[in-house]
């Protein structure tokens, strides 16, 4: 959080709050953050998968129930690393435990080992849009020009990782989905393996393939659907992209891996199942995708990682 805008006697207000959880917690984060926020405050959620829809709808219900109008709050950004992967050693960080919460802002590409302890590949940047806008009176990824430059000063004194203000949220999203859904999913779907046996593989390459293609598909509908330019789909280069980034990776485990050897809950719903819902409302056809995402929630049940 940044440092407190004003207080009253019961609550301070702040001009920052950040929030990394997992989205396994999606709907506890408006008890979280409500009681921090002011008209003046901005938001940014830093979590995997397409969840910027559900938790504005979330602030709304928790707001009505108090007899309350709007999210109540001056903007929301959606935040994700985005890898542009440069091989290192891996490197251990220390951290004090009282960082964890917010560590996930400048780790980029990394695993958490333990409370206060990351192991950080050096991976990419952070990226950034406007999911929810007061300003613009929108919840659908328009923004003003105030909204763009409250977060590039926030992140202006921020070094070590690049950051970027992504104009399209959705279009965002759908990148890094690209390499979620292949990668992330066939590293569950095949019982927890790392990157570099999907790539290496000649046949988990194709099915990765496979599912890069379903992917940009369904990306390039939705966001013709939400008012998207031709300029701003994803192309077909964006899936060697990937490919490329991935095979520089060497034995990279997801987080979605981790959580499944350690039995911790698994990101399922944002990170998958919402991608494959998305697809079929809008028509689109993805079977190797709905297929991993279906072996998925198969090891989630089994184990009961909820």
């Amino acid at each position: 959080m940044a440092h407190a805008a004003s207080s009253d006697k019961d609550h301070d207000y702040f001009d920052w709050v950040v929030c990394s959880l997992k989205s396994t917690s999606l709907d506890e984060a408006p008890q979280l953050i409500e009681p921090l926020l002011s008209p003046e405050t901005r938001v940014l959620v830093i979590m995997n998968g397409l969840i910027e829809d559900d938790l504005i709808q979330y602030l709304r219900d928790s707001r009505k129930a108090k007899g309350l109008d709007g999210v109540g709050c001056k903007a929301i950004y959606g935040g994700m690393a985005l890898s542009e992967y440069q091989p290192h050693e891996p490197t251990e960080i220390n951290m004090p435990s009282i960082y964890s919460f917010n560590a996930l802002i400048y780790i980029v590409c990394s695993n958490r080992l333990a409370p206060g302890k990351i192991e950080h590949s050096y991976g990419g940047k952070l990226v950034a849009g406007v999911a929810y806008s007061a300003d613009a009176d929108s919840d659908r990824g328009k923004w003003t020009s105030l909204d763009k430059k409250a977060i590039l000063d926030l992140f202006a004194p921020v070094t070590p990782v690049p950051f970027e203000f992504e104009d399209n949220l959705l279009r965002g999203r759908w990148w890094k989905n690209v390499w979620n859904l292949p990668f992330s999913g066939l590293s569950c779907a095949m019982g927890g393996i790392t990157v570099d046996k999907i790539v290496n593989d000649p046949g988990l390459r194709r099915l990765a393939y496979k599912i890069i293609e379903e992917t940009i598909a369904i990306a390039n509908a939705d966001m013709l659907r939400n008012g998207a330019s031709e300029e701003e789909l994803l192309g077909d280069e964006t899936g060697d992209e990937m490919m490329t980034l991935s095979d520089g990776m060497g034995a990279y485990k997801t987080s979605t891996m981790l959580d499944f050897h350690a039995r911790k809950p698994m990101e399922v719903k944002y990170l998958f199942r919402k991608a494959v819902d998305r697809a079929n409302d809008l028509e689109v056809p993805c079977p190797h995708l709905e297929t991993a995402v279906e072996m998925i929630e198969f090891y989630q049940r089994q184990y009961r990682l909820y």
